[in-house]
């Protein structure tokens, strides 16, 4: 069971890490994207065109693998710092963590998470 303080510190640790990682997502992915575009530039001046679409095809799927790896990465790590219900172990998101600090109750099994 989370004291009301303790809550709340969780909950400013999952906004604390969502914006840590979504900064990160946000650099590499637009760092990369340009990059990319730079490259495809570059290609298409420099490289024969069947060459050049292999290789700015690979270099897509690879920047699109990724971002889905980064988004991934997010998503576990903020669910990791989640508050969770004591009783059935809920990670407590959106909704379930309103309901939890406004009533101090899960509203999935109603066990009490604050006190």
């Amino acid at each position: 069971m989370y004291s009301r303080a303790a809550f709340e510190r969780q909950v400013q640790a999952v906004k604390e890490v969502a914006g840590r990682e979504g900064r990160i997502l946000a650099i590499v992915s637009v760092g990369l994207g340009v990059a990319q575009l730079v490259f495809v530039r570059w290609a298409d001046v420099h490289l024969e065109k069947n060459t050049g679409t292999t290789i700015e095809g690979i270099v897509f799927l690879v920047y699109m693998a990724l971002v889905g790896w980064l988004l991934w990465r997010m998503q576990r790590r903020t669910k990791a710092v989640r508050p969770k219900c004591p009783q059935c172990g809920r990670a407590l998101e959106g909704l379930s963590e309103r309901v939890a600090a406004a009533t101090g109750r899960c509203d999935a099994c109603g066990g009490q998470v604050i006190e």
